[in-house]
């Protein structure tokens, strides 16, 4: 009879093993695609910051040269009738654009989402999935 029970205590040990296993690689599995979504996240997000970055210096040296310029067109163009008038109105055009993009710029970075949405919100899936199970 101890045969038969020791059998039984095997076959269960054994069981429990391949169950911790099974419930070892569905772990792993789920990780791997997380890692995987994360990766490909990350590289989204430095591809968009690359075009960003180009772009902003773009802008900056376009407005920028674009600026001087036309300050010095309208500056020349006005020499004789009121040049400090022109270069005062446009100071003030100049500082009237820059608050502006300030104003915006800020806005943008406080409504801006957070990082990795897509990852965090298959995490918080993850999560809810774990919680409810064991509840069961």
């Amino acid at each position: 009879m101890t045969d038969r029970d020791s059998g039984t205590a095997g076959g269960g040990a054994h069981g429990l093993l391949h169950a911790f296993k099974a419930l070892l690689a569905a772990l792993s599995a789920a990780l791997h695609t997380r890692l995987d979504l994360f990766a490909s996240e990350l590289e989204e997000e430095r591809e968009r910051l690359k075009q960003t970055l180009v772009l902003t210096l773009l802008l900056f040296f376009g407005l920028g040269l674009g600026f001087i310029l036309l300050t010095i067109f309208l500056v020349a163009l006005f020499w004789e009738r009121g040049w400090l008038a022109a270069v005062g109105a446009l100071a003030a055009v100049y500082l009237a654009v820059g608050i502006v993009a300030a104003f915006k710029l800020r806005n943008r970075f406080l409504t801006r989402p957070g990082l990795f949405p897509a990852t965090l919100g298959e995490l918080a899936k993850d999560r809810d999935r774990l919680r409810s199970s064991t509840r069961e």
